[in-house]
This record gives structure tokens, C-alpha cells and sequence, in this order.
């Protein structure tokens, strides 16, 4: 069996520890709620945790001033949960709006015992927050989405999606007006699938410093 431990490099116990109070959930209430998809505790571990993990340095590098992180379409928290245990200096905001996920969602930050973590149980059409970086994992299409991501993003902010294969960010790219791009790789350990951190700016607009 896997341990947390192997696949994200530099976790603390602490973390460590919150990450498998937080594996014990998806597992317990996986099979009622759907929460995410896999067959195995490894393949959760490896598919779902440590993909997340492996953006967090990308993200942290990503912030503004104000360390405020909003996760889009969190599900069963993923990225956003994974993440405010990792990074328990910054302030993460998880929006979903179907009700038996937020209630997956609030036992879980209080079960990892999260000091950093607001849950907003609404469309992101009816948020009205701004935001330095906003995240999300296996959302919907960027071009979707786009406009109420600019909406809610600071003016020197950025995002940061979670993506697959390069040729596919490329398509959904060539859709976009008015933000400028990278796309960096992320290494996730024991999963033989390309995976990437997309970075959009918009246009015209730079983070200082």
C-alpha cells in the first residue's frame, strides 16, 4: 500500500496526518455521494491527492499580497482541500453548489480541523468576491467559464487550472481572447499521464514584484 509520504515530497506530519483524515472521508462517503472516481485507495492517492499536490508549489508562486485562493466547482474538494493543507498560511475559498458536496465538504474541513478554509455553497455566477488566484481541477471548458473568471479575479491576479495533455489545453486556448498563457508541467509520482498547470493572466495586466 502507498503512503502519503511517498508521494508528496516535504509534508510535514501535521499534514500528513490531516491528509489521511481526509482520504478516510472520501472513502466512507465515496460509495454513497460519488464523490470522485477510483477502485482503489491507491489510485486515490495517486490520481486525486498527489495530482493536486503536485500544483501547489506553482500556485504558491502564483499569489498576490492578499494569499486568497478560490477552488471553482470543488466537488469533494479537489483541488482546494488538498491545497489549504499544504499551504495553511493562505486562505482558500472552496464555491460548490450542489448541496450534498458542501455537506461532504464542511464535515471534512472540520474532521482535518482547517482554520483556513470558507466553503460557498453558490453558482459562481452569483459570487461576488475577488480573488489573487483562482484554481480549478476537471471544471468546465475555459471558454464556458472565462468571464466569470476575469470577473472574480484581482487585477494583477491569475489562474491556475489543473490540465491534462498538452494538445488539448492548446484547443481550449484557441478559443480565449484578451489573456496571456503558460503552461507548466507537473510531476505526479507513480502516474504515467501528462499533467499540467495552466497560468492565465489577462492581458495588459502583470503581477508586480
Amino acid at each position: 500500500m502507498i503512503s502519503i509520504s511517498e508521494l508528496i515530497e516535504n509534508i510535514t506530519p501535521e499534514q500528513s496526518a490531516k491528509l489521511e483524515r481526509y482520504v478516510s472521508e472520501l472513502e466512507l462517503f465515496n460509495p454513497v455521494y460519488h464523490l470522485v472516481s477510483c477502485r482503489s485507495r491507491d489510485e486515490l492517492l495517486i490520481r486525486h491527492i498527489a495530482d493536486c499536490a503536485a500544483g501547489a508549489d506553482v500556485i504558491r508562486a502564483s499569489l498576490g499580497p492578499d494569499n486568497t485562493v478560490a477552488d471553482f466547482g470543488t466537488g469533494a474538494g479537489l483541488p482546494g482541500l488538498v491545497l489549504a493543507i499544504l499551504m495553511e498560511d493562505v486562505s482558500f475559498t472552496l464555491i460548490e453548489r450542489m448541496s450534498r458536496r458542501v455537506d461532504f465538504l464542511r464535515n471534512a474541513v472540520l474532521r482535518c480541523k482547517l482554520c483556513n478554509v470558507e466553503i460557498l455553497s453558490e453558482d459562481i455566477k452569483c459570487v461576488e468576491r475577488v480573488f489573487d488566484c483562482i484554481t480549478f481541477r476537471a471544471f468546465r471548458p475555459l471558454n464556458e467559464i472565462i468571464g466569470q473568471v476575469g470577473r472574480l479575479l484581482s487585477p494583477e491576479g491569475c489562474v491556475c487550472a489543473y490540465k491534462a495533455q498538452k494538445d488539448y489545453v492548446q484547443k481550449e486556448l484557441s478559443t480565449l481572447t484578451g489573456w496571456r498563457h503558460s503552461l507548466v508541467r507537473l510531476n505526479v509520482p507513480m502516474l504515467d499521464e501528462e499533467r499540467s498547470m495552466l497560468i492565465l493572466h489577462k492581458e495588459g495586466e502583470k503581477k508586480s514584484g
